[in-house]
């Protein structure tokens, strides 16, 4: 049937047209024949149905009814105190009291004899004697107890009779029932009660049933144990009509089992008061004679239809065919070429939606991400006029004018407010400053907002008015800086550049702007800095390059770990110090600026400032009274600590580089990763990097920062729709083929086979 369907799909559609004319005029016929068919079929079933089911259940009363009359005169027996005394004290001659008993015991199996209506033998098994009753032979020894290996296996429950069925074990010819003599702590004997088959075979043969159909009672092992042929008794059940039994689902009535060359329908009826089923076997054939004699006439009638409506098809479906083939041609050639002409329309539009969908999709996903590269390659003097103006049309950025000024803010407490903020709060701090940054500069001039930095916001402002840009600029940074202490607890410290003229101006600006901030280290926290406020400070510029030129000395000295560099470097600085700066306040900001510095190295590096001064540095800076105690207090206690802490950390320090290198790797599995960039970060040699990551980490560098960009591809594949060009850009991969090789070196498939993989995988198990 599949090979069919598959077989009809790929004709072309001109042909499937003619089909399905075909189709529609002779499926009405033949619905109506299947239908006549099918009732008449289910008609004659329900009717043998319900015969049989009015059969069974008169067999399990009358079944039912014999069982539980037994069963109930095992359970006097089995519970008479003459019985059970008699079983306890087993059977002497010599005791008198046991010989009474066991007259007794057999005047009482006589007694029930006589008064059953149903004839039977009676079998007493004395369990601590080795001696076994019979009614009909006497005394017997166990071994040469008939029944003995039905004794052998018998385990006593207390919770009824155990029927054996004709046949259960070798030479039982005859039904018994078994159970046990005694309390429930002690078994002292085992009841049998023989009855002789007949009895049964007479009720099955005394149910009319038609045909070759055959009656059977099945246990729930599946061997029969009645059966209106004696000699099928302890035989089991063929497999194809034991299934039948097992299944829990109530089957239709029109199915059936097969079994050698012929079909057969079972009616099954399970008993209420044991574990049997009553099953009748019927063959199938003789039950849709009729039914068959319907889908004759049937098929004949729509063969005759059939045959008049083809002739009207074939003439209709080329009429019909036109318009498809005129829509056809209209169709661009780069469509897939394919024998039905249907799907490549199909293909087409399905083609054109899908690219939309995607499209759109990757568009809105990436506008912020573009605006913001957008505005950070402006920043850097990566576009020039052109790519400028095609950029502000695409991404609607709200920037006129033909001149532009650059204003960058820029945290005073940048390590206080570094600790203050981690993780995702970090970048919601920061979305909340450009916000706010972007809010009040927007009913002033057009402008835009972007962070370079954490720390730090840059604002793009343009205008066709320069003089009067400088002076909103600067009435905006004292809006800003007022906003942002009064909503956020911290300060911010503004460096204004000039107005230039034109796009390409704006990188130049911008440096301009990011260099005014270091004059903080001279002016203070809390200012706005612009270039006509520093123009006739020519001396305290020079000065501020100097120091903070000797200040980046000291700290990557200290990184290399060379204590004693830093401290010429800083004995030098103090030296310039009374040359390049009036007064002790600046004096203190330089220091309380190189103390920020070491502060940030250390915890790059995994360590705490607090963990070398229990005391707060920056009170020690502040207490200080002249440049001399400034002087005294780091050469002799700053520095020394750093020296004992490198040193009593060298090897320990091992690990946590290698650990901090490793979390560096997996945090910037994005940004472009080089050994000589993670040297540099960590103050350390390429090759000594290289050394302490490996012997570290087991792995070298390169193959560390592999496993996790294919991670971070993994995940992405997983749980997103990103395309694998996208995914490619954002891991730093020049080229789609070149991360494609990558990732099957690294999984054995290509990314493509990955993502289908493992949800096809999902979906299998949901």
């Amino acid at each position: 049937m599949i090979k069919r369907f598959r077989l009809f799909r790929s004709l072309p559609f001109q042909k499937k047209l003619l089909l399905s004319s075909l189709l529609l005029s002779v499926l009405p016929v033949l619905l109506l024949g299947s239908a006549a068919s099918y009732f008449a079929a289910s008609s004659i079933q329900d009717e043998v149905n319900a015969k049989h089911a009015s059969t069974l259940r008169q067999l399990e009363s009358q079944v039912d009814s014999l069982l539980k009359r037994l069963d109930y005169m095992s359970i006097q027996l089995a519970g008479d105190l003459t019985i059970e005394k008699s079983a306890r004290l087993g059977i002497s001659m010599d005791d008198r009291v046991t010989l009474e008993t066991t007259l007794d015991m057999v005047e009482t199996f006589r007694k029930y004899r006589s008064l059953s209506d149903l004839p039977f033998h009676s079998y007493l098994v004395y369990n601590h004697f080795d001696i076994v009753y019979s009614s009909r032979d006497g005394l017997l020894n166990t071994y040469q107890f008939p029944y003995y290996d039905a004794l052998r296996q018998y385990v006593p429950k207390f919770t009824g009779s155990l029927f054996l069925p004709s046949n259960t074990y070798p030479n039982q010819r005859d039904f018994l029932i078994v159970r046990p003599v005694g309390s429930s702590s002690t078994v002292d004997g085992v009841l049998f009660l023989q009855v002789e088959p007949e009895r049964l075979f007479e009720l099955l043969q005394s149910v009319e049933i038609s045909g070759d159909s055959q009656l059977l009672a099945v246990d729930s092992t599946g061997r029969i144990v009645l059966s209106q042929k004696p000699m099928e008794v302890g035989t089991a059940l063929p497999a194809p009509f034991a299934k039948r039994l097992t299944q829990t689902v109530q089957p239709s009535p029109t199915d059936t089992v097969a079994y050698g060359d012929e079909l057969y329908h079972v009616s099954v009826h399970r008993s209420g008061y044991n574990d049997w089923t009553y099953v009748i076997i019927a063959p199938q054939g003789g039950l849709t004679a009729k039914a068959d004699l319907i889908k004759q006439v049937t098929w004949l009638m729509a063969g005759c239809l059939a045959l008049v409506w083809g002739l009207i098809a074939l003439f209709a479906s080329k009429r019909l065919y036109y318009p498809i083939r005129a829509l056809l041609m209209k169709l661009p050639q780069r469509t897939k070429p394919s024998q039905d002409e249907l799907q490549q329309i199909d293909a087409f539009m399905q083609q054109m939606m899908d690219t939309n969908r995607r499209l759109d999709y990757e568009l809105r996903e990436q506008i912020p991400q573009l605006k913001e590269n957008t505005l950070l390659k402006l920043l850097h003097g990566e576009l020039n006029d052109a790519e400028f103006a095609l950029k502000t049309e695409e991404y609607a950025l709200p920037l006129r004018g033909r001149s532009f000024a650059v204003c960058v803010f820029e945290v005073d407490a940048y390590m206080e407010f570094r600790t203050s903020y981690m993780g995702k709060d970090r970048s919601l701090m920061m979305y909340a400053l450009t916000k706010l940054v972007d809010e009040l500069a927007a009913p002033l001039f057009p402008a835009v907002c972007v962070s370079p930095s954490f720390g730090q916001v840059a604002l793009i402002a343009g205008t066709d008015d320069p003089a009067a840009l400088e002076s909103d600029i600067e009435d905006l940074c004292g809006r800003v800086r007022i906003k942002a202490k009064e909503l956020f607890r911290f300060t911010l410290t503004a460096g204004v550049s000039r107005v230039r003229p034109e796009v390409r101006c704006i990188h130049e600006s911008y440096m301009e702007a990011v260099e005014l901030l270091s004059f903080r280290l001279l002016l203070g926290h809390n200012l706005t800095i612009s270039q006509r406020a520093v123009e006739s400070m020519d001396s305290v510029k020079q000065s501020a390059r100097n120091l903070i030129m000797r200040q980046k000395a000291i700290v990557k000295r200290i990184s290399e770990g060379n204590i004693a560099a830093a401290v010429t470097e800083f004995e030098d600085m103090v030296r310039e110090i009374p040359r390049q700066l009036t007064g002790f306040k600046p004096v203190t900001g330089i220091f309380t600026n190189l103390i920020g510095e070491i502060d940030h190295l250390l915890s790059q590096l995994g360590y705490e400032l607090h963990q070398l001064f229990p005391d707060n540095v920056y009170a020690k800076v502040n207490e200080a009274e002249t440049l001399d105690q400034l002087k005294d207090w780091f050469v002799d206690c700053f520095f020394p600590a750093f020296r004992h802490h490198f040193e009593r950390l060298t090897v320990p320090n091992q690990t946590k580089i290698a650990q901090q290198v490793a979390e560096y790797v997996q945090n910037g599995a994005e940004g472009e990763l080089s050994l000589q960039e993670a040297a540099d970060r960590f103050g350390l040699s390429p090759s000594q990097l290289s050394r302490v990551f490996k012997e570290e980490m087991r792995v070298n560098f390169i193959d560390y920062v592999i496993e996790m960009r294919m991670s971070r591809a993994k995940e992405w594949l997983v749980h997103s729709d990103m395309p694998i060009k996208q995914i490619a850009d954002r891991l730093q991969y020049t080229t789609t083929q070149n991360f494609s090789r990558a990732f099957k070196q690294t999984t054995g498939m290509s990314p493509g086979q990955y993502r289908e993989s493992v949800r096809h995988q999902q979906g299998g198990s949901a």
